[in-house]
């Protein structure tokens, strides 16, 4: 028990500082998920356009993005919607507890909270324990949220066994994610390498789940996103799955508990590979640091944005069966336009995503100053003659490079995955990408202000990013008015190929940023350092 002595007030001392965070994912992920399921009956209003979704879905590219089709023989609206958007609410419940357990163990670690703390009467394995305690909490409330949720909207089909099963398969789902992420973490001895793991590991369980789906082997069980499936919510409502989610979650928590227990504080089970003994002339730079430390993370959104293209434009020979089969893609892309063909209405809405994604990337770019604040390494560099604006410019670029990679790589990637259908034109996609470039420099912008200005808010952003996504791609779904999407940046630019080019908005958009950026650099040099 001394080893764990003190985690009670751990576990508060966690709850204290998620009040935000925390709290963030758990009402985007389960609002999320009830609201896309409240629209489900304006989505699939007959029975007969349900059963013939079905029977078109399972083409090969279908079953690889969304998982196999099940309930043919009693099918509802609950079990459409199960099959479509499960595999995505799991995805995020396990991306929110990869950054969870990292930012409360490793990423402590790295920045000397954790050496502080042990000094205190705490056990050695108290900050892991209430980590991954304080993880299961998490994903018990979005499990129990999205299930009242469900039950409250109560869409034909939807039972209390079916809702419960649904939301605890997520829930599950993210408590594996967490005891894998507790265990990386003992391997590697930075948050970014841990992090790094992780997402190639969901990355890699994606594909094998897709794999398995698709030929029918084992691969789908092996897969935790392929496992959480087979609950069949408001079918069979198998709850084995969710037994042997947990099951894997606690086995690879236990292990990371024993790795910590006899692991010297600082140090992972695989060692730091050592630097080079003088830095380049370059590295010596402002722009040089930034740039060698957001180097893995541009070349990770910049495969993301590859992949993601890829796996888009994959669909693109089979374009016409794969809307047929995915009910929400079809009302989507009328919402874009139904005069349009099918392909350019598809190529508009990816972009979209797309762009969100870009600016993403761009965010985590211009924050990373932001970390290094609170990590105490700026006052270093700044006790030397380094100007506070060419560091802070040096982040800004490095973040305009990245996400115009992103965007950029995502056309490419598209194009490569559709070449031998000879549908897709390379240049329109690029102008496609390129034209919401204007809309992630004015969020940016806003990035930028917000680090100068109002540093402590600076996770504001991730509201509008929230909205943005909500409003733009299910905002005609979920009924919302017109104006709701030009509420965000992303409401202005024309949708190419579906709308008429129109440099106004773009030109409004690339000043507005470039003058939200001027003011967060000169509040910047004006502000203390925290």
């Amino acid at each position: 028990m001394t080893a764990i002595y003190g985690f009670g007030r751990y576990i508060r001392f966690i709850a204290r500082r998620e009040r935000l965070i925390g709290l963030l994912w758990i009402l985007c992920i389960s609002v999320f998920s009830v609201a896309i399921a409240a629209a489900y009956p304006n989505i699939i209003p007959t029975t007969q356009e349900m059963y013939a979704m079905a029977q078109t879905m399972n083409t090969p590219a279908t079953i690889a993005m969304m998982g196999p089709v099940y309930g043919m023989d009693a099918l509802t609206t609950a079990i459409v919607m199960s099959q479509e958007c499960l595999l995505w609410i799991a995805l995020a419940a396990a991306v929110m507890n990869i950054f969870f357990i990292v930012r409360h163990t490793r990423e402590d670690e790295e920045l000397g909270r954790l050496e502080m703390l042990r000094s205190l009467p705490v056990g050695r394995l108290a900050n892991p324990t209430a980590a991954l305690v304080s993880a299961f909490a998490m994903n018990l409330i979005v499990s129990g949220l999205i299930a009242l949720g469900l039950s409250a909207v109560n869409i034909p089909g939807t039972n209390l066994a079916g809702a419960l099963v649904y939301g605890l398969s997520v829930g599950a789902v993210g408590f594996m994610f967490a005891g894998l992420t507790l265990l990386s973490v003992q391997l590697f001895t930075t948050p970014r390498g841990a992090t790094a793991l992780m997402l190639a590991l969901l990355f890699v369980f994606y594909v094998m789940r897709a794999s398995g789906d698709i030929s029918g082997n084992a691969l789908s069980y092996i897969s935790p996103l392929g496992l959480c499936l087979k609950v069949y919510a408001f079918y069979d409502n198998n709850p084995l799955p969710i037994l042997l989610l947990l099951t894997e979650g606690l086995v690879f928590g236990a292990i990371g508990l024993a790795i910590c227990q006899s692991r010297d504080l600082g140090e992972g089970v695989i060692p730091a590979r050592p630097g080079k003994k003088h830095a380049s002339r370059f590295l010596l730079s402002p722009f040089g640091l930034a740039w060698r430390l957001k180097r893995n993370s541009l070349i990770a959104w910049s495969i993301a944005g590859f992949a993601l293209g890829a796996s888009y434009g994959s669909v693109i020979g089979e374009m016409e069966r794969f809307v047929e089969s995915n009910e929400m893609v079809k009302k989507l892309l009328e919402a874009i336009g139904a005069e349009h063909s099918m392909i350019d209405s598809f190529v508009a809405m990816i972009f979209m995503i797309m762009a969100i994604l870009g600016t993403c990337s761009a965010i985590t770019a211009v924050t990373k100053i932001r970390s290094e604040e609170n990590r105490g390494r700026l006052e270093q560099i700044y006790s030397k003659s380094v100007s506070r604006t060419t560091m802070f410019a040096s982040y800004i670029i490095i973040a305009i490079i990245q996400s115009l990679l992103v965007m950029l790589l995502s056309a490419l990637g598209m194009y490569a995955a559709s070449y031998s259908s000879g549908l897709l034109n390379l240049d329109l996609l690029i102008k496609a990408a390129l034209c919401y470039v204007p809309a992630l420099l004015a969020v940016a912008g806003a990035t930028v202000l917000l680090v100068g200005l109002l540093p402590k808010l600076t996770a504001l952003i991730w509201v509008l990013m929230t909205y943005s996504f909500v409003a733009c791609y299910f905002g005609k779904l979920l009924e919302f008015p017109d104006w709701a999407a030009k509420l965000t940046p992303f409401g202005h630019i024309p949708q190419l190929p579906v709308q008429d080019f129109n440099a106004a908005p773009l030109i409004i958009l690339t000043l507005t940023g470039s003058v939200l950026a001027i003011a967060g650099i000169s509040a910047y040099r004006r502000r203390d350092i925290k």
